[in-house]
């Protein structure tokens, strides 16, 4: 058994679905989520920028004490993951490889479609995921950049949001695939339209990342103690109240405590040792 937190973030609030999913598989869980509501979106920074907030954003987590690390946020784990996991002492994992898998089950013969942000697209990480997984099978990526500012103005439910959609998907290859993945932990929040529009089975990336977390601990007898519930702390580095209501009561994830922290106290330990010894 670990009583310790597990450590959760995003560059805003849309992991806030991969947590809403690991909430109902592992109740007991207490986790700790950090959202970069300063410097979201990530998606359109460079890898070497989304490494450094990781990075950041991993070494404050391990220094508040988790027992593990998940990165909920497509873009961080396309380019950051590998870094994250060799800097710090932690079990590191992303929503990459459980986001392949799932859509690789619905799969049947066609291609496998991919809709995310320009940084995921660019990257190839879900490419690889794939073929590691079923060799040789085709993967049909779209960019779809307008879609996270739709769910923080919690246009969701507005006619033009289906025309939004049907503007990526109909000229697209994406009508030639089985299965869709939904490349960016905002894009569940709108998983009924986008099937809608798609007409075929999205895969479901925050369970199937909630239950290889949940394979993870239990590989390490590292649960919390049963029968019991778990909490949830928010910690966001810019003012998202807004954003916040909107997805967590979208999602009904229930949340413990919610601070601001600044900016500052993300900076990585040695630049700010090097600070203090130029001061």
């Amino acid at each position: 058994m670990n009583s310790l937190p597990i450590g959760v973030f995003d560059s805003g609030i849309g992991g806030l679905t991969v947590v809403n999913a690991i909430q109902k598989h592992l109740p007991s869980e207490d986790l700790v989520y950090v959202g970069d509501t300063a410097r979201v979106p990530y998606g359109s920074r460079s890898p070497g920028t989304v490494i450094d907030y990781a990075t950041q954003i991993a070494t404050y987590l391990e220094d508040t004490g988790v027992k593990e690390i998940l990165i909920a946020c497509n873009t961080a784990s396309a380019v950051a993951l590998e870094v994250v996991a060799a800097q710090t002492s932690l079990p590191v994992s992303g929503v990459i490889v459980p986001g392949a898998e799932a859509a690789v089950e619905l799969n049947e013969s066609g291609p496998i479609g991919v809709i995310a942000t320009r940084a995921t697209i660019t990257s190839g990480a879900y490419q690889n995921a794939i073929q590691q997984i079923q060799p040789g099978a085709e993967l049909i990526s779209v960019a779809t950049p307008l879609l996270v500012p739709l769910i923080e103005e919690d246009c969701m439910d507005e006619p033009f949001t289906l025309e939004v959609l049907q503007h990526y998907v109909r000229p697209s290859r994406l009508s030639e695939c089985d299965s869709l993945i939904l490349g960016c932990t905002h894009y569940p929040l709108l998983a009924d339209q986008i099937s809608r529009v798609f007409g075929k089975p999205v895969a479901d990336t925050p369970t199937a990342t909630a239950l290889a977390l949940a394979k993870n601990l239990d590989q390490r007898d590292a649960r919390n103690e049963p029968n019991r519930e778990g909490s949830l702390s928010i910690l966001l580095t810019d003012d998202a109240d807004r954003s916040l209501g909107i997805v967590s009561r979208r999602l009904g994830v229930s949340i413990t405590e919610t601070k601001t922290i600044d900016l500052s106290e993300l900076i990585a330990p040695e630049i700010r040792s090097s600070d203090l010894s130029s001061a």
